[in-house]
């Protein structure tokens, strides 16, 4: 096995509990790109979001890619280019966050720097609480990431314009994407319905147990994916593909050599070629030394 490219997803797979590379992973990725092997960060995140781990990983200086908001844009390290195949139009941004409305759920709308948020009145509380346990500052944002109820510090940082709107009129008329967060109960319903009403419209996907993430219809990491594969002339057996979510199974599909996360669920392990350790236990560094990859 010759590996070429490594593709990693990040939330859950790269990143630890604690949004950090750490530290033996970093070393190992470089040290993968000094010997030529492209790197390759495939994420839910615009390039504002990603841009911080790129260059802590010297991507730049080695021509990496980035697949951005899940396969909706494309940005090639090094060189400056950045290609956005598709968005959300005005028509999509108003039909989704009335039906997301009605469920009673908290909406987001993102652009590349901005994320903007709808918080439904009996979120609150849970909300409130969490950020005082967490001794955050009274003014500290609300927003939910993808596993509690609020963001932590890094997120916040990260998007430089975090607005909670209080009517879905607030919302921009073109956006990247929309999520939905909630209980992992409330979660599963909503699914379900988003699936059954608007399936043939748009690309809907659990990236985690407490969020749904909608994007363009065509628009998945495993397509883009496929699309940059096609154009390096790079076959599916020189590809390391690392993720723990549902939009990662697309990218599986492209590639012989598939590799779920431990924390992943099961949807996303039945789907990979095998399971590695978590990303708390450094799991993917774990799999390139499996691989023998250096």
């Amino acid at each position: 096995m010759t590996v070429k490219w490594i593709v990693t997803d990040m939330d859950g797979t790269l990143l630890n509990e604690r949004d950090r590379i750490t530290e033996d992973t970093r070393e190992y990725l470089i040290a993968c790109q000094e010997k030529g092997i492209r790197l390759v960060l495939a994420s839910g995140r615009s390039y504002v979001r990603l841009m911080p781990y790129a260059r802590e990983l010297r991507m730049e200086e080695f021509g990496g890619l980035l697949i951005e908001i899940n396969g909706l844009a494309v940005s090639y390290l090094g060189t400056g280019r950045r290609t956005v195949f598709s968005q959300l139009e005005p028509e999509d941004v108003t039909r989704l966050s009335s039906f997301l409305k009605e469920q009673d759920t908290e909406i987001e709308g993102y652009e590349d720097d901005s994320l903007y948020y709808w918080i439904p009145k009996w979120q609150r509380p849970f909300k409130e609480a969490e950020r005082r346990k967490r001794g955050y500052p009274e003014g500290h944002p609300l927003v939910a990431d993808a596993w509690k109820w609020i963001t932590s510090d890094d997120f916040s940082h990260n998007y430089p314009h975090l607005i909670e709107i209080s009517s879905l009129e607030e919302l921009p008329g073109r956006l990247n994407k929309m999520n939905c967060a909630d209980t992992e109960e409330r979660i599963e319903e909503i699914f379900k319905r988003l699936k059954e009403r608007f399936s043939e419209r748009y690309e809907i996907v659990r990236t985690c147990p407490r969020q749904i993430e909608i994007a363009p219809r065509g628009i998945t990491k495993g397509r883009t994916l496929r699309r940059l594969m096609e154009e390096a002339g790079i076959d599916r057996d020189e590809v390391l593909v690392f993720g723990d979510g549902e939009n990662d199974v697309d990218m599986f599909r492209q590639v012989t050599y598939s590799i779920a996360m431990g924390n992943g669920a099961d949807y996303v392990k039945r789907h990979a070629l095998e399971v590695t350790d978590s990303n708390s236990r450094e799991g993917l560094v774990k799999a390139l030394r499996k691989y023998r990859v250096l």
